[in-house]
């Protein structure tokens, strides 16, 4: 009777629009969220697991029905000439939600996984379990769902718990503690230590484990169930206690720099003697953390446009490209000058910051010894000349007072006008440019020359007034 029932159930919740519409919505929305960033094997599959929950949801409601679906309606008097139990009908959709889920969110998982890595060369670390996590907690919306369908026959029940969770799980930004006693913890970033991602699905499972034997308990109290939930829990309460003894992420103050305030689990990883692999490439020195190696010809196409519209004699002394972990950057060497880039990589922006750490750099509106004082660089020549340098890469940016670099953790705090991005974009549109500017190089990188005196060495025509800032650049 079980058998027949199952495959029944299996057709239908196989063919419900419910479950494979939020399957589908779930994988174009999670693939248009990532389409500007490359792929990350350490932090694509936390994402599409938090957003998988959407899916989850779907699947609870549709189990919750069709477990409280022989209650409505009057079904109990359809039903009652038939030789099947209540018991044989929540058995059969027991056995048959947590399948149709699980395939469901294997499909959204896979196909979201399938499509980054055939979107650019992918970096980081994969943790396997990580996908897993998002099958897992489908598989428990469905049991969650029979449950709470058997239990409160209410048609609001199931999207009442949808709501609760996906409220305490979407409103939850933290790394540690309590937060892995919920289903999905969605936030993690690239620098982050490693979660404890095997104990958190054994705890996932278990809890799917027990709220299928809690719903078949709803029927009459035997020895089997019991036992399975009595199980479910022995192994439920301490997997959660461990994954909730995860330790806090520190939480400095502003402005310390020492090492030891870094957080040990990833001190050794991006601190240590071995964190970086570096890497000549045409002149310039690539240093990348272990697994991002696939992307330092991408900083490289990204920075060398801006590299070679240098003068020689500074363009055989670019400082390093060095990737930073974000999150840990007080503990960095802050004298040391290099050019930094992030844990992701992919978006226009962070390419652009790469060029333009290289121009502020080059003309020292950021003094060459790693300084990060803030200053207005309008009406100065070599506000120009950095706008220039950038728009090798990228257009030269509108005016605004300050630009500050928060993606590479810098505090770049550099002022322009309208008039910088004009000539800046004239300069780019006249003929023998790079020519004029390399031969007066020195000239239009002093902080005393002004755009004013430095339009003839240009060849450029004087279309606006430049005047220089109120807390120029020195």
């Amino acid at each position: 009777m079980t058998r027949e029932l199952f495959l029944v159930e299996v057709r239908r919740m196989a063919r419900h629009p419910l479950v494979w519409g939020a399957s589908a919505l779930v994988l174009a929305l999670q693939t248009y969220l990532s389409r500007d960033l490359l792929p990350h094997l350490g932090v694509d599959p936390v994402r599409a697991t938090g957003l998988s929950t959407c899916l989850a949801a779907a699947v609870l409601v549709v189990a919750g029905l069709a477990a409280s679906r022989d209650g409505r309606h009057g079904m109990p008097e359809s039903l009652a000439a038939l030789p099947g139990r209540a018991v044989h009908r929540t058995r059969a959709t027991l056995l048959a939600a947590p399948l149709v889920a699980g395939s469901a969110a294997a499909v959204f998982m896979g196909g979201y996984l399938l499509i980054r890595l055939l979107s650019g060369p992918a970096a980081g670390r994969l943790d396997p379990w990580e996908p897993l996590t998002a099958v897992a907690a489908a598989m428990l919306a469905a049991t969650l769902g029979v449950a709470v369908g058997r239990w409160a026959r209410w048609l609001i029940a199931g999207p009442v718990v949808v709501a609760v969770l996906g409220y305490l799980i979407f409103q939850n930004p933290n790394h540690d503690g309590g937060s892995w006693l919920l289903p999905v913890m969605q936030v993690h970033e690239a620098d982050w230590p490693d979660r404890p991602s095997a104990v958190h699905l054994l705890y996932v499972l278990a809890l799917a484990a027990a709220c299928a034997a809690l719903a078949l308990l709803r029927h009459r109290v035997r020895l089997l169930p019991a036992a399975a939930l009595l199980a479910a829990l022995a192994v439920a309460v301490p997997a959660g206690a461990v994954a909730a003894s995860e330790p806090p992420l520190p939480r400095p103050k502003p402005g310390w720099l020492d090492l030891d305030d870094v957080d040990p689990r990833v001190r050794e990883r991006y601190f240590g003697p071995g964190a970086h692999h570096c890497s000549d490439r045409r002149g310039v020195t690539f240093c990348a953390f272990a697994g991002y190696e696939p992307w330092v010809p991408l900083w490289e196409r990204a920075l060398r446009p801006a590299v070679d519209a240098l003068p020689a004699a500074l363009r055989a002394r670019v400082p390093e490209v060095r990737q930073s972990a974000t999150t840990w950057r007080y503990g960095e060497d802050q004298d040391a000058v290099a050019l930094r880039t992030p844990m992701t990589w992919g978006h226009p922006d962070q390419r652009a910051l790469l060029a333009q750490d290289l121009a502020i750099w080059a003309t020292g509106l950021r003094d060459r010894d790693g300084s990060r004082d803030g200053c207005d660089g309008a009406g100065q020549a070599r506000t120009l000349v950095a706008l220039w340098l950038m728009g090798q890469v990228f257009p030269p940016e509108p005016p605004r007072t300050y630009h500050v670099d928060d993606r590479l953790g810098r505090r770049l705090l550099i002022g322009w006008g309208a008039a910088e991005v004009a000539y800046a974009k004239s300069l780019l549109a006249a003929a023998g440019a790079r020519e004029r500017v390399h031969a007066h190089w020195d000239t239009l990188v002093d902080p005393a020359t002004t755009i004013g005196q430095a339009l003839p060495l240009l060849g450029l025509e004087h279309t606006h007034d430049a005047p220089r800032g109120a807390d120029p650049c020195r």
